[in-house]
């Protein structure tokens, strides 16, 4: 593994000798695009060979195409050309920027990027299958640089949603709670409906749809629910960090936003029917320990959702989750899109990182045929068990037919001969 320390001592001295390799980078959503928009700037800025991917489905059934759809007009709208992961073809990439490894794209090297800061869904985003084969991992908060060291190499980043922005004065007195539900939390489309009449009993509520809740056929019932319900509502179209900076105070379930909040230093409260939904195994997640480390005031009923979003207001409450955040994305981290460039620039361009990323291969393909033998000769037994089972009913049906009875009395008569 690459120490971080080592790490930066390197890009010093290969700071003069940059190579300008080719670059990959998958986006597949509006809020992966926000997460990358200073980085895409100042690769095109400083004329680097990088390539905006984005995916491609050939019907809607379930909304997924529309999702790419709207992807790409953001990036078009924003200046930036895209292709479809289908369309690189064989292309070999020196370095490949993803969330999820596609097995579309072909790279020396994978980077996963971060659009949530910590350890909320683990259950879903940190199993073997879906983090072995990336080599280093664009980590946004101590706590995933220190979790994701289990995979490979980490680097501390800066969370790029919130650079160069502060937060915004507003003239409005009504606090304005900014309600953000994940996709696919708990809560039914009652519940939500619930839960927003019931801050609108003293807030002003502002509504930020996830991007599985604005596409996902599915989950039209709770899209619009939430239109209706709210004072504001945004879709994934808008940038969840600038509604985090206009609002006072948040409210969110088990979603990486408590990330977002923290950073921002906007007070956050949690509203989940179990915090620990997503965990794996022995692994909580990080908003279960936020909430039993009393950083976070937490509720899973809904009439008491007011009562968290004073607490989360109060002094108590405000100057544990600044404690908290400064914790969590300390100095080294603030790096801006220098610490990504670092990165890329490092992968390359040095050779001792060259190799890592051979070995690192040579590593994980031999626990992937281990396991692909294993499989094979589980499947393997299974089919013979079925046919062991078949021949045993064959022997036993023969069994009670009578020429086998027949046989049977005269081996025992000879026998006693």
């Amino acid at each position: 593994m690459i120490a971080g320390t080592c790490f930066y001592g390197i890009i010093i001295l290969m700071a003069s000798r940059v190579k300008k390799g080719k670059i990959a980078i998958h986006i597949q959503s509006e809020v992966q695009f926000f997460s990358l928009v200073p980085l895409l700037n100042e690769l095109k800025k400083n004329k680097y060979d990088f390539q905006i991917v984005t995916d491609l489905f050939e019907d809607d059934k379930s909304g997924y195409k529309s999702m790419a759809e709207g992807v790409r007009k953001l990036l078009k709208d924003n200046g930036f050309v895209t292709k479809s992961l289908q369309a690189l073809g064989d292309t070999v990439f020196d370095v490949y920027l993803t969330t999820y490894i596609d097995d579309h794209i072909k790279a020396k090297c994978y980077l996963k990027y971060e659009y949530g800061t910590l350890n909320i869904k683990p259950n879903l985003t940190y199993l073997p299958c879906a983090m072995q084969q990336f080599h280093g991992f664009l980590c946004q908060s101590t706590v995933t640089n220190e979790l994701l060291k289990a995979y490979g190499a980490t680097f501390p980043v800066d969370n790029l949603r919130f650079w160069n922005k502060k937060k915004t004065k507003r003239s409005s007195k009504r606090t304005r709670v900014l309600f953000a539900p994940t996709y696919n939390e708990q809560e039914s489309e009652q519940e939500l409906v619930e839960i927003i009449k019931e801050l609108k009993k003293e807030y002003h509520v502002i509504v930020k749809g996830h991007h599985g809740t604005n596409y996902l056929k599915e989950n039209q019932g709770k899209k619009d629910a939430l239109v209706k319900e709210a004072d504001e509502y945004y879709g994934s179209d808008a940038c969840l960090s600038d509604l985090i900076l206009s609002s006072d105070v948040c409210l969110f379930g088990n979603s990486s936003a408590i990330g977002e909040a923290l950073y921002a230093g906007v007070p956050c409260a949690v509203f989940a029917k179990d915090l620990d939904y997503f965990k794996m195994e022995g692994m909580h997640t990080t908003q279960y320990y936020l909430v039993e480390d009393g950083v976070l005031p937490y509720t899973n009923k809904i009439k008491d959702v007011n009562c968290i979003i004073k607490a989360a207001l109060s002094d108590k409450y405000c100057k544990k989750q600044k404690q908290c955040g400064d914790s969590l994305f300390p100095s080294e981290f603030h790096t801006g899109v220098d610490g990504y460039m670092k990165v890329i620039d490092y992968f390359l361009n040095e050779c001792l990182a060259q190799e890592y990323c051979t070995l690192h291969d040579y590593v994980v393909n031999d626990s992937i045929n281990k396991d692909k033998i294993i499989h094979s000769l589980e499947s393997e037994l299974v089919e013979l068990n079925k046919q062991l089972d078949k021949n045993n009913a064959l022997l036993e049906r023969n069994s009670r037919r009578k020429l086998y009875k027949i046989a049977d009395k005269i081996y025992a008569i000879r026998g006693k001969e």
